[in-house]
């Protein structure tokens, strides 16, 4: 039965501006990545992993877009080979048919000895109809080497058009290759920052579930992370309320921060082992973080503090808790609450 009971000091009684309810509340979510050991380095390990993944998701929207160009440029070459090898094949069609119709002609007028040069001039009615005959199969052989000459030469283009395509098409395939390969490290770099931050925000969670924790996780502790760390001891809600209502408690106290009541913010005079007395009323200062943070609690669970406990658990109206405060027997009387 420990009723805590004090001589007020002279600002206890004023009344306290605190904490916006978006400071507050801004401090509830803790950021997450990494594996240090303090809050604060946990925090600041989630930031860095967060602001990697962030770049290393641009990366992979650029590779990506490098990738559907490089499978583009590779279907418009495929697709210009398959158009390029048709044509070959029918230029060699055609070339073919040439060559037998030539054969064909010069196996008929030089070798069947049906039509030769001399039946030619025996059927002509003069010299002049034999040299027009002449003239007239000259212009067909011609004709017919000019046309085998030409369909060679766009064999020969053809092919080298087809070989140059099937070095893009070797250079595009390298080229997906490699990039396939940057995607895949990418997507791996991606998922190691996944599972760190993953970790990490699951010790800030647990570092954050726990207040003893809270107070010898190495961070720096504000009025607020021990308001914070409070009313998770207390269970109760953890609102924007409540943490404004518990930071104008302290300032209306004065504990720590305002005096050497070392780690005792609310100025409690809970005994603890290795705690000292600061002032005649038996107000104390506390060996750490934690001794103090469970001596508030073991105070405000003594039975002499329900009005407090139940304004906290309803966690809606920070100067609901400030009224049942001053009306304990806490001592620490009026204030009151903007947020």
């Amino acid at each position: 039965m420990d009723i805590r009971r004090h001589t007020i000091r002279p600002f206890a009684m004023a009344l306290v501006a605190v904490v916006l309810a978006a400071l507050a509340a801004a401090c509830l979510a803790a950021p997450a990545p990494a594996a240090p050991a303090s809050l604060q380095q946990l925090q600041n390990e989630a930031r860095r992993t967060r602001t990697e993944m962030q770049a290393l998701e641009q990366q992979m929207q650029v590779i990506a877009q490098k990738e559907e160009a490089a499978r583009q440029k590779l279907d418009v070459i495929n697709g210009q080979l398959a158009q390029t090898r048709l044509r070959l094949d029918r230029v060699q069609s055609d070339l073919d048919r040439q060559r037998e119709l030539v054969a064909s002609r010069l196996a008929t007028m030089y070798k069947s000895g049906d039509y030769t040069w001399f039946d030619i001039i025996l059927n002509s009615g003069s010299l002049s109809d034999a040299e027009t005959a002449a003239r007239f199969i000259q212009a067909i052989a011609a004709q017919d080497r000019h046309d085998e000459d030409q369909l060679a030469l766009l064999a020969i283009q053809v092919k080298s058009i087809e070989k140059s395509l099937v070095g893009q098409r070797q250079e595009a395939h390298v080229a997906q290759q490699q990039i396939d390969a940057q995607q895949l490290a990418m997507e791996n770099k991606f998922a190691q920052r996944s599972a760190l931050l993953k970790d990490v925000v699951a010790r800030i969670k647990k570092i954050l579930s726990a207040p003893e924790l809270l107070m010898k996780a190495g961070g720096k502790v504000t009025q607020i992370t021990w308001a914070q760390a409070l009313v998770k001891s207390l269970g109760a809600p953890m609102t924007a309320d409540n943490v404004a209502a518990i930071v104008a408690w302290e300032m209306a106290e004065g504990g720590h921060w305002y005096n050497t009541a070392y780690y005792n913010p609310l100025n409690t005079t809970q005994s603890m082992p290795g705690a000292t007395v600061f002032n005649s009323v038996g107000v104390k200062a506390y060996t750490s973080w934690a001794q103090g943070l469970r001596a508030t609690v073991i105070t405000l669970n003594n039975g002499f503090y329900g009005g407090i406990l139940a304004a906290l658990r309803d966690g809606r109206d920070a100067n609901a808790v400030a009224s049942a405060v001053a009306s304990s027997p806490w001592g620490t009387g009026s204030f009151s609450v903007s947020h």
